[in-house]
């Protein structure tokens, strides 16, 4: 037993000694050895050190890109043909006439419904829109709300509903034509651009436009350029899913199938 300890301390001990030598930064040549240093890796350095700090972070994993420090990529323009359901209250009346052209010009198909004094509470509430999807199954989807709920107490309130749209939509991309407001809201153009994003909202209270008797909705000439506007920006980079929307050049009226909804009666 002794000579076998014997025999390990024998061949340990030089092995030791090979190994320190090779991580030694001086060196050390025993008489009659002739030994080269190896490239081996340096040993971690003390996290006490000075380099505490540049050892840690070299065992941290690297964050990936954030969008402040990576600009994110502009989204293509889809040239397909869409099934567009257009809906809402009454000012998708005014848009539908020069969206039926931009389709036309585009080969969208185009299905309207326009449900006059609807909000986003009704169209939430009921399964109409639920309908209109099974119905079309659309697959670009443009909404118009709001302009019934331009002045409600409390429009934070209105979230809920507006979250409820978005959930029946899933995954078919859409855009939101904001309230060409004739006064100051209370907030409900605000609170639906931050719920659906600014992506895939229309902000169109920056328009002039000229109003029809009411004082409230665009004219028919009006809600043509309102919808010119609307196009260039469905069509751009600044949107979610940029579609082909072509400005319409042969001047010719174009009727797609329109539903018109009544409002509904006070319970």
């Amino acid at each position: 037993m002794k000579s076998y300890l014997k025999l390990i301390g024998i061949l340990v001990l030089p092995l030791a000694f090979i190994i320190f030598y090779a991580y030694s930064p001086v060196q050390i040549p025993p008489p009659g050895w002739k030994l080269s240093k190896i490239q081996a890796p340096s040993l971690p350095k003390s996290p006490f050190g000075a380099h505490a700090k540049e050892a840690d972070e070299l065992q941290q994993p690297v964050p990936a890109p954030s969008e402040s420090t990576e600009e994110a990529a502009e989204p293509s323009l889809d040239t397909t043909a869409h099934r567009i359901l257009f809906f809402g209250d009454s000012m998708v009346e005014g848009l539908l006439r020069r969206m039926n052209c931009y389709a036309f010009a585009n080969g969208h198909e185009m299905t309207n419904v326009v449900w006059y004094s609807s909000t986003t509470e009704i169209w939430a509430k009921t399964d109409t829109l639920r309908y209109f999807i099974d119905k079309v199954k659309p697959t670009f989807v443009m909404i118009s709300l709001g302009a019934n709920e331009q002045f409600v107490k409390n429009p934070s309130e209105r979230e809920t509903f507006i979250r409820q749209i978005m959930q029946e939509l899933g995954t078919t991309p859409f855009v939101w034509i904001g309230v060409p407001a004739w006064r100051e809201d209370t907030g409900i153009n605000d609170l639906t651009k931050q719920v659906v994003g600014k992506s895939r909202y229309f902000d169109s209270r920056g328009l002039t436009l000229q109003r029809g008797r009411d004082h409230m909705h665009p004219t028919f000439n009006a809600a043509s350029l309102w919808m010119d506007t609307v196009a260039v920006w469905m069509a751009s980079p600044a949107t979610a899913h940029p579609i082909q929307m072509d400005k319409p050049t042969d001047g010719k009226k174009h009727i797609y199938k329109t539903y018109a909804l009544q409002p509904m009666k006070s319970r």
